[in-house]
């Protein structure tokens, strides 16, 4: 697997990519993400409250599904490794979408023709990354304006609707990202930055960044924000760990995992009333329960 490449991820290459990916772990602990989803049912105004804010994004994640996920990786060096962009099975007929979301997406290059015959089931890929980022140790997870790409992969990971309340959502999405960087946010605070509601695209053309791809394609979107992190990573500061751009009230990550002292070991299973158990280290057995993936 090269760098800066983007390897497109379907059914029939799923397998020996999820592999790779494996394989890049023991490398590179830092992954880039980015989703593509089929666009809010509802807006939320600029300036709302956080609680209305997170309402919109329950609303919005529960109401609908992922349709790619891109993730690249870096080490702790910022040397940027491989990009892949899962594609996931959605079918127009079926899930429920915002069309000009559709229409939008379908001008970026997204076929949904080949999305619907040859996508991933969203469960064989929950039960296969999540065996394979559970072998790798401190992993970070790099996103822009991120709040809906957590959201949408803590969805994907759980098969369930995200809980009511802001400090909720972030204790169940500390269980699967145990470190987070949001570089909008860190664009708004870092010094020297300064940069209130920058867009990616505008962020990268300000940090002279190239991008590799189309964009709002996943693949591309993270690739580039890897890129991003790269030239920014001297201005991020350890306060801004863990939030998300749009729910600042809240931390996502080790800090906030508040049943770490569960004394006793539980299963971690997946798919619908599977007893397929997966092997994972100790310092998840001890403390993690992912609940049945239902799809």
């Amino acid at each position: 697997m090269k760098s800066n490449t983007i390897t497109p991820v379907w059914n029939y290459n799923f397998t020996q990519e999820i592999h790779c990916l494996g394989v890049s772990l023991s490398r590179y602990k830092l992954l880039s993400i980015d989703t593509e989803f089929p666009g809010f049912l509802r807006e939320t105004p600029r300036d709302a409250r956080e609680d209305i804010v997170y309402n919109d994004l329950k609303f919005n994640v529960d109401s609908t599904n992922i349709i790619q996920l891109g993730i690249t990786l870096m080490d702790d060096h910022c040397n940027i490794g491989p990009t892949w962009e899962f594609n996931f099975k959605f079918d127009l007929e079926k899930e429920t979408h915002v069309q000009s979301s559709i229409e939008f997406l379908k001008k970026s290059g997204l076929d949904f023709q080949k999305i619907k015959q040859d996508g991933i089931l969203r469960n064989v890929f929950v039960s296969n990354f999540l065996k394979t980022v559970a072998m790798h140790h401190d992993l970070k997870w790099v996103t822009f304006h991120g709040t809906y790409d957590l959201a949408h992969v803590l969805k994907l990971f759980t098969g369930n609707t995200l809980p009511n309340k802001t400090w909720d959502f972030a204790a169940k999405a500390s269980w699967f990202f145990d470190k987070v960087v949001d570089l909008k946010l860190a664009a708004k605070y870092s010094e020297g930055l300064n940069l209130k509601d920058v867009g990616l695209a505008k962020l990268s053309k300000i940090l002279h960044v190239r991008r590799l791809g189309e964009a709002h394609n996943a693949g591309s979107d993270s690739l580039l924000t890897a890129q991003v992190y790269a030239k920014m990573v001297d201005h991020i500061g350890d306060g801004l760990e863990g939030i998300l751009y749009g729910l600042e009230d809240v931390r996502i990550g080790s800090r906030n995992k508040p049943y770490l002292m569960i004394p006793h070991l539980m299963p971690v299973r997946f798919g619908p009333c599977s007893s397929y158990t997966v092997p994972v280290p100790v310092h998840w057995c001890y403390f993690m329960y992912v609940p049945h993936v239902m799809m």
